[in-house]
């Protein structure tokens, strides 16, 4: 028996990325995963390639912004396949200005997707969690940007920063419920999207690169494989936990290297 044979797993944004990776995993271990993406075309494909790969796939079209249709897809999910036991909160934009010049409607926007959204979609999630009679994980997807600044990303930066917190609270509520709930901070991850998108100049990499000690971008299975283990009965004493998966770029920066080959022990040098 595989590690999620018989659960149904929910995975918003999953029509490509990181998302439509873990949900990939998930079906090969048997689970029946949700498509919760906005994007229909994107949503169907993921279906089809899952179904292909001969894992059993849901696609609902959902914005987690608006409740409404959070509400209608865990109605959907839990009248066609009769339960949710993990859920994946992975839905994100991209908005890239400084706050100066950022248009209220694309902070809103990025606010609405990635900090309501989770809070949204947990909500009714762990509702019907707790009716069921307990029992689930929910993991929701940060970024390193939860910790530290960065340049032309302050609504990235506060709504990953509120994402932790919310990690943090939910886990102290549904604790009693058997409910784990945790945060995945990816670093920079090799995706399509970026790739597409020319988000990743070859400057841009290079000196993110030198901060690296494992010395490489990360790939989407980097954050998999975190995502299964806290969602395993590995990991069911883990809870309110981020949990960063970033080829250590957190431990420190190399530009802080000290210069001088000197030691002051006692005040001597």
């Amino acid at each position: 028996m595989k590690r999620f044979d018989g659960k149904v797993a929910v995975i918003t944004g999953s029509g490509d990325g990181i998302g439509l990776q873990i949900a990939r995993s998930f079906a090969a271990e048997s689970a029946t995963v949700v498509i919760a993406e906005i994007n229909e075309t994107s949503g169907k494909c993921a279906e089809e390639d899952i179904i292909g790969r001969g894992g059993k796939a849901l696609f609902v079209q959902t914005d987690v912004s608006d409740e409404a249709q959070v509400e209608q897809m865990v109605n959907t999910v839990v009248d066609k396949l009769g339960r949710i036991d993990i859920l994946i909160n992975n839905a994100g934009v991209v908005v890239h200005v400084k706050v100066v010049d950022m248009p209220r409607e694309a902070w809103d926007r990025q606010l609405g997707v990635q900090l309501t959204g989770p809070f949204l979609v947990s909500k009714h999630v762990a509702r019907h969690m707790i009716a069921r009679g307990g029992g689930g994980k929910i993991v929701n997807i940060s970024s390193v940007s939860a910790v530290m600044g960065r340049h032309k990303a302050a609504a990235h930066c506060s709504a990953k920063g509120g994402l932790t917190m919310l990690t943090k609270v939910l886990a102290m509520e549904m604790g009693e419920y058997n409910v784990n709930v945790n945060a995945v901070a990816p670093g920079l991850i090799d995706v399509p999207s970026q790739r597409a998108e020319e988000n990743i100049s070859s400057d841009y990499k290079r000196s993110y690169l030198n901060e690296l000690p494992l010395g490489r971008i990360g790939e989407v299975e980097d954050i998999t494989h975190m995502v299964m283990f806290l969602c395993s009965e590995d990991a069911n004493w883990i809870t309110g936990q981020l949990m960063l998966v970033d080829g250590g770029l957190m431990a420190g920066h190399y530009s802080f290297r000290g210069q001088g080959d000197f030691t002051m022990l006692n005040g001597h040098q």
